[in-house]
């Protein structure tokens, strides 16, 4: 963590609107992952919008990062899964057609 200057960093928070005690939790326990670019603390748009939604899954539940991460990563699995589901009943559907 104190690889990047303290200002950087409330910098980016800002940016992104996020609190910056959540960020810290999150780039310590390696949650995220940032880099500089041309001077400047950045992250791509998907690490920005999973923060986003930890910290809203955080805030609206009221758990722990640990938990919040949890119900990210069971709600993506969820959502593969019914997209496996549709991509399943597709031929069937077809074939009930004909």
């Amino acid at each position: 963590m104190s690889e990047y200057p303290e200002t950087a960093i409330v910098q980016l928070c800002q940016r992104l609107q996020i609190d910056s005690g959540f960020f810290v939790q999150c780039l310590e326990e390696s949650v995220i992952e940032i880099h500089e670019i041309d001077g400047q603390l950045d992250m791509g748009n998907g690490t920005a919008l999973r923060l986003r939604q930890l910290e809203r899954i955080c805030h609206m539940l009221k758990v722990d990062l640990p938990i919040a991460l949890l119900l990210l990563d069971l709600t993506h699995r969820v959502a593969e899964l019914e997209e496996e589901v549709r991509l399943l009943r597709a031929p069937r559907q077809a074939q009930e057609r004909t």
